[in-house]
């Protein structure tokens, strides 16, 4: 997968720089957000800028990682386990705010746990969603542990995926999560995002390769996870 993405991003980094802002300011609330995610958290254009975009005069602290899943060990990298390395993310992002408490710490995790490597093992992504959760709200740094938490499930696996070695049988593995995932959310007392179903994203024409979205499928994504955060 690595190259795939190599090739990718290479593509995508072509685009003209309009791309890397898509849409405009939602509000003038300033907030401090740490966004934790996989690769659709690291790009350029990528949902944590957009949020920067949305509320221009908030701080983002993102600590996403390409191919970061919930709780699995992806491609033997024991960084890509989010429940393995939420300590020392946590540290850091403690570090990075100082006394200034986090209002949001918002999560999109969960497409690299519907990997095809992981089509029998589905059933423990929500019981490590929510150990994640509870370390996070039970974490020794009351700049973090106060804030509130967004879980949004992963956006849909485009129709590109299908048949391929890493990603096949995901659309139906990644749907099946979006609503386990709005359980967890519910029993953990946090905000939920339905990505899989966010109102005007295509990923059969906002994403080169049915996983990763560009500048205006990840502004879709955002918007009614801002709409929690000013409301």
């Amino acid at each position: 997968m690595k190259i795939k993405i190599r090739i990718i991003l290479a593509a995508l980094l072509t685009l003209p720089l309009m791309l890397h802002a898509q849409g405009s300011a939602l509000s003038d609330k300033s907030l401090n957000i740490l966004t934790l995610g996989d690769s659709n958290g690291t790009f350029a254009w990528s949902w944590p800028h957009q949020i920067e975009i949305a509320l221009p005069k908030a701080t983002v602290f993102n600590i996403s990682k390409s191919g970061r899943t919930v709780g699995f060990l992806n491609n033997g990298d024991s960084t890509l386990n989010s429940l393995s390395v939420i300590d020392e993310n946590l540290k850091k992002a403690a570090d990075h705010t100082g006394n200034r408490p986090y209002d949001f710490v918002v999560m999109e995790l969960g497409t690299n746990d519907c990997k095809k490597v992981f089509a029998g093992r589905q059933e423990e992504v929500p019981p490590n969603l929510e150990k994640l959760i509870n370390k996070i709200k039970h974490c020794k740094y009351p700049t973090i542990s106060k804030a509130k938490i967004i879980v949004i499930a992963p956006p849909p696996y485009g129709s590109k995926t299908i048949g391929t070695e890493k990603y096949d049988g995901g659309i139906k593995r990644v749907e099946a999560l979006s609503l386990a995932f709005e359980k967890v959310a519910k029993k953990t007392g946090c905000f939920f995002v339905n990505g899989h179903k966010t109102p005007g994203l295509d990923m059969e024409t906002m994403s080169p390769d049915g996983l990763h979205m560009d500048a205006t499928g990840s502004r879709r994504l955002i918007e009614p996870v801002v709409a929690k955060m000013i409301r």
